[in-house]
Order: structure tokens, then C-alpha cells, then sequence
């Protein structure tokens, strides 16, 4: 431990010496570290922050299985009822889903968010609320008949004022009113990760929530998910046999109201919140940590470089140290001291520069009618644990060579002040320095091809034909259902909401949809059979994705009708029910024929036809890089929409039409309360997101890898340069004219730079192809993003090489041979 505070002291010293060297070393650092820190914390929120409650590890969401279908994490309440009732395994089973409410107080109507939840939710979650209780048992017993709720520490304090008194107090919810019973802690924000709820109300309170009917009894309609908490010392593997075995027993017993369950898997809390999207989550945080891993190795290449520059000029101390009887390993101890504070103040830089960098990341969020935890991407425990190991595996990394490589040297020139000869006959025979700017070259290279690729797939969703028009266009969503409108006098609203939004001025046109194109959400309906078709057995059948529209909303959102009709006044509840279908969905049920006058039938068992009378061009729906899907859509009159946005075709700017928009609703009924209002551009963050962070993060590392490598190769052909002055001199006294002497410096440089590229290259195309499953439109080979960067990479890499050698043409004859 003395010896470890002498290194320490006598390091500081040393590196406040060279106070530029130590700066760029410092700062080189911070570049790759920071970039680490503040990628994995976004990789941390997603996939390793668990839900802030007493041991999160426990906590698990089932969900189950079957072979037509897959995994489905959906459950119904009596099915929920029967799996919290026969496991053993789980020290409590709680329901949630979430919901929207329109909170109504004197001066304003506003639609929040919230979760009904069973009776058990904060028990099984270990929450306490920060005022007041949670949920009694009987509260969630009787249907309908507990108006009570849990407010969200937000809401409390943004809409009401922070009222200690809050307690046994009333919020009008869907016109009617709730009691406050508590109110949840800060750092609780509910299970919908990401998402800050407004409210938490009893499960029994669901059907009036949702204006909704036989939720709580019906066996065949999946809307919950379940939480569970294990109990100790039982595995994930148990709890899913026994899962298994009470979905076999409930098939046994409702086989006409349950799907074909193979089987049921209890996962994890983090894998059931994200289901399918796992996967991806995963290898583009895999791709994402790669990237800032090689700007980190590039970042210790260079430093090492640095160290290995400085100790050529304290060989004479080290040799002086070595023949006064220091073992080298207490000289490579000396070095490694050293070399670890400059990587503990590189990453406590980069702990800086990584919460900057999150701060950058929170700003593309993408705009939601949720409320987004502030928070999201913020550094916690992990991240700084991750900053400090990562900070000390750099010390060690990247000192360990020149450590190793300074402290043997040849003691007897040393001793004799030709520190010089003691390494010449090593210069051309080791080449660390040489390796290690080939290796930032070809790292360099990897990393400016992935965020090439990135780049040009972002181009490419930007300017891809989603199937519909995203300009000009306003959005505006209401629910009448929540202020206690039935079917019809929702439809009446919005068909006067139509009609009184299309006579606007600047208004071309206006019609209302239930499920927007490349939204949050979608619905599905199946099995479809076309008119003659019969199921094969034990076929679960096609599920094809629905939609509900209003007469003109294809003209609105500008979508091709391809044949046959829009919806119009024919199209009523009592009239023949009619769909319009895209193309895709046309050419796979009726190929090569016109699907318009053709049927369909949604279940093995319906009598009740869907006349096709439309055909409209194929678009995107849940995501840009999808293949085409089957859909279609009903007409508003013939359907029950509860939710529904109004899309307004502007001729100008959309935002202009908000405040008159708003007008003309109030007029209509003052009570409904709008909500989303966002512009059609604003509604394509959410799908353009995720390619915008990859293209944004993949520019900024691309840049930074670049940059790195320029000045790593610049550092090694200055040191080059410095070390063959002599030999220069001499050149040049012989005849040696200054452009051979520039030809032959920065030929030098090429070939490290070339050698660099040509390992880059098959780095880059070994990476790229794990990659493909993230890119939009762009083939995983891209030879014009390939040559673009090794051109590039080139040209950055002459210039390196090109200004040392151009200060080496420079050289006085007289004064490089006197040179020692």
C-alpha cells in the first residue's frame, strides 16, 4: 500500500510534467469513454433497468403459447382468475392494463392515463403509497361499485397542486366521480415501463372505464397482462411447468372459448415487457455497444501511442532506475500507476460528457400522447459502475504494452547517453506503434461503414413512400366515449365534426380513422376465410390487421383508391356490411381476378358476409422496414369506434387550423375533451425514431473514429519523422531531392493506412451483415457506402501522413547531421 501512494504521487508528477501530452491523452479518453458510458445507459434503460420496486428480480410476466399463433402475453379475466387461484409457485399474481380517462375539473376537461389494476397490484409490487392506502379487497370484488383510485405522484402534483389534504377527495373521471384513496410514491410510475401513469383504479372499475361490456366475464377476449412475483427459490422453469399444466386443465375444461395453448412461459420482468421486440431491443443494443467498443479501442490505441512517444524520452531515467537494482516489474507497476490515473481522469471526463450526451438522447423521444418519464435515459448505478470498470480496464489496456515495452531497455547505451542507439536496432523489427495505428485504421473503417449504412437506411425512411401522405396533413384525437357517449351519438359527433371541419378555411379535406398508419397500437381479426373457404383442421387461419374509417378518409390521408369505391350513405348498420381491402390482401385471396362485389367471413362459423367494394394501394402500418401485411378497413356506421382521430388535409400550414379545429368541437359539445393534437410530420417521429438515433449516433462516432485515427497517424509519423532526421540529413546532403524525401515519408504512412483499410474491410463486412435485420431499404453490402468510406478513410489518412512529411522536407542538412 506505501508502495501504491509513492506511485501515485510520484505519477501526478510525472504526468503534470507533460501537461499537453496529458491533456490529449485525458481528453482522448473521455471521447471513447463518455461515448461507452452514455450508450450503455441507454442500452441499460431498456434492457437491464428493472421496475424501481423492493427486489425486482422476483417479478415475472406469463404468457402463453401456441403454435399457429406464438406467444401471446393477453390474458382474459376469468382466465387470469384461474391462473392466481391453482399456482403455487408465486407469492401473488396481479392483472393491469392501461387505460385513458377524461378528467374533468372547473377549468378545464384533460384525457390522462392510467392502469386498472387487481386488488393485489401494490401488494405483489411491494408499493406503498405516499399518502393514504392502495386498494382494500372488497374494492375489487363488486363490479362497478368502488369508484376509488390511486393518483400518480405527477398528476398530484400537476393538476392538484400538491394537496396534502388530497385524501378522501373526488376527481370526475368519464362523468363519474372517484374517491382519491392515495397517492403513489415519486420513484413509482407505475409497470407500463417508460411511461408515467396519471392513476391507478381497481380492476373492477374496467367496463365503466372503457365504456365497455362483459370484459370481467367474457373467457375469448385477451386484454390484461399479469405481473407476478416468484417466490423464493423458485426458478423460471417451474413456475412455467406449472403455468403449462393449469393452460392444459383450462383447455380441457372451456375448449370452445380458448385459443389452441400449447403451452405457457413465465419470463422474466424486462423480456415480457418488450415480447416480440426483445429480439431486436437485443442486437441493436449488441450493434450499439460494438460500435462505441471500437471507438474505445481506437481511444486506447491512440493513448498507448501516446505513452509509448513519452517513454522514448524517459529512457534514460528508466535505465538509470534499472541499473540502481528497480525490478522491471516494479517499473511496470510505476507505468501502470500512471497509466490508470490518466484513465480514472479520463472517465470521470467522460462521466461528464455522458451525461451530456443522455441529455441529447431524451431529445428523441419521439412525440406520444403519453406522458414519457423524464428520466429515461438518465445514468444510474449501472452506468456509473460500468464508467469506473471500464475506466480502470482502459488504464490496464492500453498501458500495459508501453509499460512493458519502455522498461526494457538496453541499460548500457542508456547509461552512456545514446539513448537513441538503444533503440535503433529495435525500430525496425518491433513495430507496436505501426500495429497499433493499423489497428485504429481498420476499426475506423468498421465503424464509418456501420454508421454509413445507418445513415443511408435513415435517408431512405425519410423518403420511402409509407402509402400515404404525411404533409400538410393535422391530426386530432377525441373520445367521446369517455365523457359517456354510447355507439351512435359518437357516430353523430364525428360526423358533424367532419362535416364542420371540411368547411374550414384552408381545410381541403376531413375524415376520422381509429388506428393511425405507423401508430403505437394495431387490431387484428381473424380467422378470415374468403367466400367457400374452409379451415384446415387444427388451423388457427389467417389473422388479417382491421381498421375503421369515415367516408373521404382515404382522400384525406391520401391513399390511392385502386378500384371500386369509397364508403359512402349506402353504408349504414342496417345495410349489407362492406370492407375495403388493400391491394396485398387482394392479390393473395383472389390472385389475378378483381376482388371488388368478392366476401370474406371472420370466423369458422360466421354467416354474416363482408362485401368487398374497394381496393386501396398497400401502405405501412406497424413499421417502415415490414413487408407488405394484409388489411382492411370498415366503415365507421357499420362499426363501433370508440377512439377515434380526426386527420385534416390543410393547404397550408396545419398548425394554422388547431385553434379553429378546437372551436368548433367546443361548439358542438364543450365536454369532449381533445387530445394528440400533433401534425402528421410530428406523427412520423415515432416510426422515424429509431433510424434517426442510429443514423444520428452512427454520423457522431463515425466522425469521432475518424478523428482519433487522424491523429493517432499523425503522432506516429511525426514521431517517425523525428526519429529519421538523421537519416534524412543524410539523404538529402547526398542529393536526395525534397520531393523523394516527401514521396518516401508519406508512402510510409499509406501503407499503415492501407494495410488498415484492407482489415477494415473484412471487419466491416463481417459486422455489416449482423446489422441487416436494423436496416431500411439499404442491402447489407452497399458498395457505394463501402467505397465512399475507404476513399475517405484514404484521403484523411494522406493528409496524416502528407503534413510530417512536409515538415521533414524541411530539415537543414547541416543541422540533421549534427543531429543526436
Amino acid at each position: 500500500m506505501q508502495n501504491l501512494f509513492k506511485d501515485l504521487r510520484y505519477g501526478v508528477r510525472v504526468l503534470s510534467k507533460n501537461p499537453g501530452v496529458t491533456l490529449v491523452a485525458i481528453v482522448t479518453l473521455a471521447l471513447g469513454i463518455g461515448a461507452n458510458a452514455a450508450i450503455f445507459s441507454a442500452v441499460s434503460s431498456f434492457l437491464l433497468r428493472p421496475l424501481p420496486v423492493p427486489q425486482p428480480e422476483q417479478l415475472v410476466r406469463p404468457a402463453e403459447i401456441a403454435e399457429d399463433t406464438g406467444m401471446r402475453d393477453e390474458f382474459s379475466y376469468p382466465d387470469f382468475a384461474d391462473y392466481r387461484a391453482q399456482s403455487t409457485m408465486f407469492s401473488g399474481l396481479a392483472a393491469e392494463d392501461m387505460v385513458q380517462a377524461a378528467l374533468s375539473t372547473q377549468d378545464k376537461s384533460d384525457v390522462i392515463y392510467g392502469q386498472v389494476v387487481s386488488g393485489n397490484y401494490f401488494d405483489v409490487l411491494q408499493i406503498k403509497p405516499f399518502i393514504g392506502r392502495s386498494f382494500l379487497t372488497e374494492e375489487d370484488n363488486a363490479q362497478g361499485a368502488h369508484p376509488v383510485v390511486v393518483v400518480g405522484y405527477s398528476l398530484w402534483q400537476r393538476r392538484l397542486g400538491s394537496d396534502p389534504n388530497i385524501v378522501g377527495k373526488k376527481l370526475r373521471l368519464n362523468n363519474r366521480e372517484y374517491q382519491v384513496i392515495g397517492v403513489a410514491p415519486d420513484f413509482f410510475k407505475g409497470s407500463k415501463f417508460g411511461l408515467s401513469m396519471d392513476f391507478f383504479a381497481p380492476m373492477a372499475m374496467v367496463e365503466e372505464l372503457r365504456n365497455s361490456s362483459k370484459l370481467l366475464d367474457a373467457r375469448d377476449s385477451h386484454w390484461l397482462n399479469i405481473i407476478g412475483r416468484l417466490k423464493p427459490g423458485v426458478s423460471l422453469a417451474q413456475a412455467s411447468a406449472e403455468f403449462s399444466a393449469i393452460a392444459t386443465r383450462l383447455n380441457q375444461l372451456y375448449p370452445d372459448e380458448r385459443a389452441m395453448t400449447t403451452r405457457a412461459k413465465v419470463l422474466t420482468e424486462i423480456e415480457g415487457r418488450w415480447e416480440e421486440a426483445i429480439a431486436v431491443l437485443r442486437s441493436s443494443a449488441a450493434v450499439a455497444m460494438a460500435i462505441v467498443g471500437l471507438i474505445l479501442l481506437i481511444a486506447c490505441a491512440n493513448v498507448a501511442n501516446l505513452l509509448l512517444a513519452r517513454a522514448a524520452a524517459r529512457r534514460k531515467e528508466i535505465g538509470i532506475r534499472l541499473a540502481l537494482g528497480a525490478s522491471r516489474r516494479r517499473l511496470i507497476q510505476q507505468l501502470l500507476t500512471e497509466s490508470l490515473l490518466l484513465s480514472l481522469a479520463g472517465g470521470l471526463l467522460g462521466l461528464m460528457l455522458a451525461y451530456w450526451i443522455t441529455h441529447l438522447l431524451q431529445g428523441f423521444i419521439p412525440v406520444l400522447q403519453y406522458n414519457v418519464v423524464d428520466d429515461f435515459f438518465s445514468l444510474d448505478k449501472r452506468a456509473l459502475l460500468y464508467t469506473f470498470v471500464i475506466s480502470l480496464v482502459s488504464g490496464i489496456f492500453f498501458g500495459l504494452a508501453p509499460a512493458w515495452h519502455a522498461s526494457n531497455p538496453d541499460v548500457i547505451p542508456v547509461l552512456k547517453g545514446d539513448s537513441q542507439a538503444a533503440q535503433r536496432g529495435k525500430t525496425r523489427r518491433f513495430t507496436l506503434r505501426n500495429s497499433l495505428v493499423v489497428v485504429q485504421v481498420a476499426l475506423s473503417l468498421t465503424v464509418l461503414v456501420c454508421g454509413g449504412l445507418f445513415i443511408k437506411s435513415f435517408r431512405h425512411a425519410q423518403t420511402m413512400d409509407p402509402g400515404f401522405g404525411a404533409r400538410n396533413a393535422l391530426l386530432v384525437s377525441l373520445n367521446p366515449q369517455l365523457v359517456g357517449y354510447n355507439t351512435e351519438q359518437s357516430r353523430n359527433l364525428y360526423r358533424q365534426v367532419i362535416e364542420r371541419a371540411s368547411n374550414l378555411p384552408g381545410v381541403e379535406a376531413a375524415a376520422c380513422v381509429m388506428l393511425l398508419p405507423l401508430g403505437d397500437s394495431s387490431s387484428s381479426t381473424g380467422p378470415v376465410l374468403k367466400e367457400g373457404e374452409t379451415l384446415a383442421r387444427g388451423s388457427a387461419g389467417r389473422d388479417i390487421m382491421i381498421n375503421v374509417v369515415s367516408p373521404g378518409y382515404f382522400k384525406a390521408i391520401q391513399i390511392p383508391l385502386l378500384e371500386g369505391r369509397d364508403f359512402d350513405e349506402r353504408d349504414q348498420a342496417k345495410t349489407q356490411r362492406v370492407i375495403i381491402i388493400n391491394q396485398r390482401m387482394a392479390q393473395t385471396l383472389w390472385p389475378g381476378e378483381s376482388a371488388v362485389g368478392k366476401r370474406i367471413f371472420i370466423g369458422i362459423d360466421s354467416h354474416d358476409p363482408l362485401e368487398v367494394v374497394g381496393v386501396v394501394k398497400t401502405g405501412k402500418y406497424r413499421s417502415l422496414a415490414e413487408d407488405p401485411r394484409l388489411y382492411f378497413y370498415y366503415p365507421i356506421t357499420q362499426s363501433r369506434g370508440s377512439s377515434m382521430t380526426l386527420v385534416l388535409r390543410t393547404s397550408g400550414d396545419p398548425h394554422a387550423v388547431v385553434g379553429p379545429v378546437r372551436n368548433e368541437i367546443a361548439a358542438i359539445d364543450n365536454s369532449v375533451p381533445l387530445f394528440d393534437v400533433k401534425t402528421m410530420a410530428e406523427h412520423m417521429t415515432w416510426p422515424l425514431w429509431g433510424p434517426s438515433l442510429a443514423a444520428t449516433l452512427s454520423l457522431a462516432f463515425g466522425l469521432l473514429a475518424i478523428l482519433l485515427s487522424a491523429v493517432g497517424l499523425y503522432s506516429v509519423m511525426a514521431y517517425v519523422v523525428s526519429q529519421r532526421t538523421r537519416e534524412v540529413g543524410i539523404r538529402m546532403a547526398l542529393g536526395a531531392n525534397r520531393h523523394e524525401v516527401l514521396k518516401m515519408i508519406t508512402a510510409q504512412g499509406m501503407r499503415l493506412a492501407g494495410v488498415g483499410v484492407g482489415i477494415g474491410l473484412v471487419l466491416a463486412v463481417a459486422l455489416a451483415k449482423v446489422l441487416s435485420s436494423l436496416l431500411i431499404g439499404v442491402g447489407t453490402y452497399d458498395v457505394t457506402v463501402f467505397v465512399i468510406v475507404s476513399l475517405s478513410l484514404v484521403v484523411v489518412a494522406f493528409i496524416a501522413s502528407y503534413l510530417p512529411a512536409r515538415r521533414a522536407t524541411k530539415i537543414d542538412p547541416l543541422v540533421a547531421l549534427r543531429y543526436e
